[in-house]
């Protein structure tokens, strides 16, 4: 079956509605109107969206949502604007990335990859580059269809958010590597669960709440490890000059308790200085003798 390039109006709301939940076929066809979108047509009249299209239409559903910005107003932005990818950067920055918890049911079946395009609006390519990347997997039917696994809905999801910020697949094979290496160490950690003498129900629970354990820890130290690599990168921790201050201010700091400590040891020997009472007292009886 040969790729589709165009979705027809009910799918791109579809698409879109997990981001503008009011986004209704006539609001479309309103903006279409209105001058700032041109779907393309079927010869017999019917509306077709590119994916650019899609792009120019959420960025315009972005602009009214978030800078209240009247249709006017928006068209002469779009108009004047050299590349709809700056606008598509902004909204991928500001916008909410609306991925959606899948029904079980979704997720223990397999599904073919020409059902994709409209399960989750992207691409049977797009998919296949994951596949090449190894993000996802396609499976292989007795009778060689291409399926794909519901499992991995979430990933292509996650990676169609960002390849609006021109990150490729390609780029999130550094991910698949650290993936593979910690979940030898997640299944060190929970092979012992496995012998619980427990329903396969609630051992399946612990085990999800353990996983959930486990990995809240170790995103939170990977998260960590990132912004700082990143800000770093940027300058925005602390400056060269910040750094020289710091070290002028412990060195005073050191100085002042090391002089501190000096002043309290007593003299070599254990004997106690004498006052200088004590010494003028000294000095007098020794002339008077």
């Amino acid at each position: 079956m040969a790729e589709r390039n165009y979705y027809s109006i009910g799918q791109v709301v579809n698409l879109l509605r997990g981001s503008y939940p009011d986004l209704s076929n006539s609001k479309i066809r309103f903006l279409e109107d209105e001058g700032l979108i041109t779907p393309h047509r079927t010869p017999k009249g019917y509306r077709q969206y590119s994916k650019e299209d899609i792009d120019r239409l959420e960025v315009i559903l972005h602009l009214q949502k978030t800078r209240y910005m009247p249709l006017n107003v928006i068209k002469q932005r779009l108009d004047s604007a050299t590349d709809l990818s700056t606008l598509q950067y902004e909204v991928g920055l500001l916008s909410d990335v609306p991925i959606k918890e899948q029904p079980k049911e979704t997720k223990q079946k397999l599904h073919p990859i020409e059902d994709i395009p409209d399960l989750l609006g992207v691409s049977i390519s797009f998919v296949r580059s994951l596949a090449e990347n190894d993000l996802v997997r396609i499976v292989k039917s007795p009778k060689n269809r291409e399926l794909i696994d519901g499992r991995d809905f979430e990933i292509i999801r996650y990676c169609s958010e960002l390849s609006r910020f021109h990150i490729e697949p390609r780029n999130l094979r550094q991910y698949v590597l650290a993936a593979n290496r910690e979940s030898t160490m997640f299944e060190q950690v929970l092979i012992g669960m496995l012998g619980m003498d427990t329903s396969d129900e609630d051992r399946d629970a612990k085990l999800e709440r353990a996983f959930k354990k486990l990995h809240d820890l170790t995103d939170g130290v990977q998260t960590a490890l990132l912004k700082n690599r990143v800000f770093e990168s940027l300058h925005a921790v602390v400056e060269d000059a910040d750094v020289d201050q710091i070290d002028d201010e412990i060195t005073r700091s050191e100085a002042a308790r090391d002089a501190a400590r000096d002043a309290q040891k007593p003299p070599s020997g254990g004997i106690e200085p004498l006052s200088k009472r004590q010494r003028t007292t000294s000095g007098t009886t020794r002339r008077s003798r």
